[in-house]
């Protein structure tokens, strides 16, 4: 009797790839929305959850919301992007 095996094979991604997508993550942490010479939502932070939620070929989720988190406070001290309303 011969035991079939299960194909296992996994989409893997390039290193250049993975530095892409932390570079965007924490890019994308760094936008916020203000009005009034205030930020008040990091639009980047919730944007980003959504998209990891989503995303076909994801670095470990973790490491996602940890940039997001980390851009997030770099935006929220003037070294990001901030869309005034």
């Amino acid at each position: 009797m011969t035991k079939k095996l299960k194909n296992t094979s996994k989409r893997y991604e390039t290193d250049l790839a993975f530095l892409i997508k932390a570079a965007l993550y924490l890019l994308l942490g760094t936008v916020w929305v203000g009005w009034g010479g205030h930020r008040w939502i990091p639009a980047g932070v919730v944007l980003g959850f959504f998209i990891s939620k989503v995303e076909a070929l994801r670095i470990d989720r973790k490491i996602e919301y940890g940039l997001l988190v980390v851009g997030a406070l770099l935006g929220l001290y003037s070294l990001g992007i901030t869309i005034f309303l």
